[in-house]
């Protein structure tokens, strides 16, 4: 039987009192909602309460309402926590950890980071300290000096990676790599159309599973698609097997391609892949690429895997889905690099 408290409605939530803290207002400033928890690093409540009562953590705290909170030490935790399970660490390995084991499991030097090239490291620079226009500008220039293809294989793929890693180390807030995510999608559409599809370009589907919400890696993917001649329909990010197979059918495509990149076990991965296979018509070729592709257990039967973009391109090749001519560029953009 629940106790009535005087205070605003309120959806009510399981409370763990033993692990639950009390504390003074001034202890929530930066702490997050349970709901905003579960938006930012993409786990499940169930989780959280799970771990909650299994390993102690998270410990969150209680805002006047009764609801649960998180401190930003904890959502970032969190963040490295669903890293590691997205490439294959079992809960019970990881969530009892502490910062630092967790750092030296990703492969990541806490205080030493992997040192960027120095255009990337530039870009990163300017978005930490949210100099966004001059990131823009910058960025402009390079795909200009770079030429389209080298710009996206050698700049922005890796500063996208990069930008993700310092969100998970904690020294990057989410809101940045959005911010980034957003102008780098402008910046590509901008150059797509610079791209004139030849006449016999046939069409390829591109999409992300459910919870795989890696927009800008999908638009990378579609631009280097289309630069070799692929024409792509692209449905965007976190799409469902049937919505999938739905457009396949209706749209005639010649091929499905499901990136897989954040946030996703090699096990959920798995029943993704296997639920789009049995969506799909058994001559539909299914060809699914990303970090998740090297989580998978087994091989899944009539489905090809591509561990990064060069192998997706491999494999479009081998599906004879490619053009008789190549893509041509309009405009200023140039296809290689310029040389002084």
């Amino acid at each position: 039987m629940g106790i009535l408290i005087k205070a605003p409605s309120r959806r009510s939530e399981p409370r763990l009192a033993a692990l639950d803290t009390p504390a003074p207002a001034g202890d929530l400033r930066g702490a997050l909602h349970i709901r905003e928890v579960v938006r930012t690093t993409g786990l499940r409540r169930e989780q959280l309460y799970m771990w909650q009562r299994r390993y102690g953590f998270p410990s969150p705290l209680r805002d006047p309402f009764g609801d649960r909170v998180y401190p930003p030490d904890q959502v970032a935790r969190l963040k490295l926590i669903k890293q590691l399970l997205s490439e294959g660490w079992r809960a019970g390995a990881v969530v009892p950890l502490s910062d630092t084991a967790l750092h030296s499991m990703l492969g990541l030097a806490v205080d030493a980071p992997t040192p960027l090239p120095q255009e990337i490291e530039t870009a990163v620079k300017l978005l930490s300290q949210h100099r966004v226009g001059e990131m823009q500008n910058h960025l402009s220039k390079l795909l200009v000096g770079q030429g389209l293809r080298r710009f996206l294989e050698q700049t922005l793929i890796p500063l996208n990676e990069a930008v993700h890693e310092r969100v998970v180390r904690g020294e990057m807030q989410n809101f940045q790599e959005l911010r980034f995510a957003d102008l780098a999608q402008r910046l590509l559409r901008d150059v797509t159309r610079l791209v004139r599809p030849t006449r016999d370009a046939k069409l390829v589907l591109l999409a992300t599973p459910p919870n795989d919400p890696n927009q800008l890696g999908l638009a990378i993917l579609e631009l280097l698609l289309f630069t070799d001649g692929v024409n792509c329909l692209t449905l965007g990010a976190g799409v469902p097997a049937q919505e999938i197979a739905g457009a396949a059918a209706a749209y005639k495509v010649a091929g499905v391609v499901l990136l897989f990149d954040r946030g996703i076990s090699g096990k959920i991965a798995g029943q993704e892949i296997r639920s789009l296979r049995q969506a799909l018509p058994p001559t539909m070729p299914l060809m699914v690429s990303g970090r998740a592709v090297n989580l998978l257990a087994k091989p899944i039967p009539d489905v090809r895997t591509a561990v990064d973009f060069s192998s997706v391109m491999a494999s479009i090749r081998d599906l004879g889905v490619l053009p008789a001519s190549p893509v041509a560029l309009v405009g200023v953009v140039p296809q290689e690099p310029q040389r002084a």
